[in-house]
């Protein structure tokens, strides 16, 4: 499956260099910003045929130190990014009466628990929640919208935190049943199918990608 892809990121010099490795294009983006948003989309010829939205993170933090602002910021990040972009990507296809398959990238916490990490998996599950309410709201526009669930992945975020503490990626690779932390080729397979008209009849549903810890005892 080939694609035009435009790449946002809120950190655009990592978005020109992944952009430059796939003969791709680059633009600033701030999920957290209605306005950003609007002003990205407003910068495509067409409205997108692929929408992927992956931006996510938050700061470790005991639930009961979890304040009013960095909830809100995780959701913002978390759950209104998705949010933000499915709805003006939709609002477009609509416009111009084209499909729209959009995937959305959670993770397996959105089930919790997930020590220090409670107002994350927060967010993930509302994502997830929402996911399938616009699936279902949007199927008669020709609007998939489904998502993947990955487990632990190798990337620079959770290297930066397994490396502080490696007795937490050792439990980690321990407790999954395939024998190993995953990768992002792991992953994107799971993108390409869901974006791909292979999936042409699948919306609303997730994709867990994760080496078999969901069935965990």
């Amino acid at each position: 499956m080939g694609a035009a892809v435009t790449i946002g990121d809120i950190n655009l010099k990592n978005a020109e260099k992944v952009a430059e490795s796939i003969s791709a294009r680059a633009r600033p983006l701030d999920v957290t910003s209605r306005q950003d948003v609007v002003r990205f989309f407003d910068s495509l010829e067409t409205s997108p045929g692929i929408l992927v939205t992956a931006a996510g993170g938050a700061q470790r933090c005991h639930a009961l130190d979890v304040d009013d602002a960095l909830l809100f910021d995780t959701m913002q990040l978390n759950l209104g990014g998705f949010w933000r972009c499915t709805q003006e990507a939709a609002r477009r296809a609509i416009s111009e009466n084209r499909s729209l398959a959009v995937v959305h990238v959670a993770s397996s916490l959105y089930r919790g628990p997930a020590p220090q990490l409670s107002h994350f998996a927060a967010a993930k599950a509302a994502s997830v929640a929402m996911l399938r309410c616009l699936a279902q709201e949007l199927a008669r526009y020709h609007i998939r919208v489904n998502g993947v669930v990955p487990g632990p992945v190798e990337t620079p975020a959770t290297n930066a935190v397994w490396e502080s503490a490696p007795e937490i990626r050792e439990s980690t690779r321990a407790r999954i049943p395939m024998g190993r932390i995953g990768d992002t080729g792991d992953i994107v397979p799971g993108i390409v199918w869901l974006a791909s008209p292979q999936a042409n009849w699948v919306t609303g549903s997730i994709l867990t990608i994760d080496g078999g810890l969901d069935v965990c005892p």
